[in-house]
Parts: structure tokens; sequence; C-alpha cells
């Protein structure tokens, strides 16, 4: 569909209130602005996410996230989304990274910590809040840790390269990350701007 400031978290936050576990996903922009968002999804249980009226759900979220019909953040804060609570035994420290001198035209922004449902959406939501535009955005998933990296621009179209907003994100990076690995507390940054 037509690219749009915050759809890649739409999409996100609609697929994990669907109960679904994004395990890897693309996103692009292309030059006629559509967005083309490519995602690897399965149930919480680690089986396919296939049936029927699990992906008639999925079908509806995405179209009322993409309408704007649904307010994500609150429906996913009262909705105890599923997770196999053997994932809660691992402890991924959250780590985020911002660099400048991969891309000519984009900060790269990597954040990395335990996976869950939701993860992704937090972390997308928080990029946005902090009024950035993804154009890219890589995510794997290996075993229990999440790595995410996204390319980025300010609301200008520009790269990141005040110092305060570097750290803003950093800290809004591990705020997100740490507040999706509830009892893990360790916080961790590095810059290389």
């Amino acid at each position: 569909m037509k690219d749009s400031a915050g759809l890649f978290s739409k999409t996100s936050g609609a697929i994990a209130l669907a109960g679904a576990n994004i395990l890897s996903a693309k996103i692009f922009t292309l030059k006629t602005g559509k967005a083309i968002q490519i995602f690897n999804i399965q149930d919480a249980d680690g089986t396919a996410f296939d049936k029927p009226d699990k992906l008639a759900r999925l079908a509806v979220f995405l179209n009322q996230a993409a309408e704007d019909e649904i307010d994500l953040s609150r429906e996913i804060a009262k909705t105890r989304l599923p997770y196999p609570s053997r994932m809660e035994v691992f402890k991924v420290p959250p780590k985020v990274y911002v660099e400048n001198k991969v891309s000519t035209n984009h900060t790269v922004v990597e954040v990395s910590g335990r996976d869950r449902i939701g993860f992704l959406y937090r972390v997308t939501k928080a990029l946005y809040d902090l009024g950035l535009t993804i154009s890219t955005a890589h995510i794997s998933t290996y075993g229990e840790r999440a790595v995410d990296v996204f390319y980025v621009k300010d609301m200008f179209g520009m790269k990141i390269f005040h110092e305060s907003k570097i750290r803003q994100i950093q800290e809004r990076m591990l705020e997100t990350l740490s507040g999706n690995m509830a009892k893990q507390g360790t916080k961790e940054a590095v810059s290389d701007a």
C-alpha cells in the first residue's frame, strides 16, 4: 500500500494483537511511494500461523490498523499476548547501536533484546514517536534474541548527526527494550555515530 508515517509500526502491532510472533521482516519503500512489507510469522507456540480463524482475525486487525480504526497501544496494553513461558528464563540484555558510517543517506539503528510478541511493535512505535521515518528494516530472530536493524531519517529526511538526538534515541530504545523485557533490568548502549 501507499507508505505513510508509522505504517510499519501499525502492521507490526496488528500482527502482535492477532497473537502472531514475527520471526523476520523486511520493508522497503519504493520510489513510487509504495511500501512493501514482508513478514515471516508463527503462532506463539512455534507452529504455523495458518488456521482460518486466526488468519481472518489477523486480516481484520491489519485493515483496522491501516485505516486508523483501532488504538493499537491501548488494545495491546489490555490484552495479555500469548508467549511461551519457557522464554522467560532467557536473560538477553538489551543493546542499542546508532551508526552513521554504514549508509550514505540513512542513520542505522540496531536494537536487540529478548524476543516476545509485541516486541517489534513497541520498538517501531518508539522510533515513530521520536519523529524518525523508517526507510528500510531487517528484522531477525535468533532463538530468544530479536535483532532489528532500521535505516532511518529525521522528519526533514536527513541523517541524525546531533549527539543529543542520538542519545535521545539510545535512551528511548533502551527504555522500550527494558520495558519489553520485564525483570531483566540490564541496560547497555553503544554509539558509533
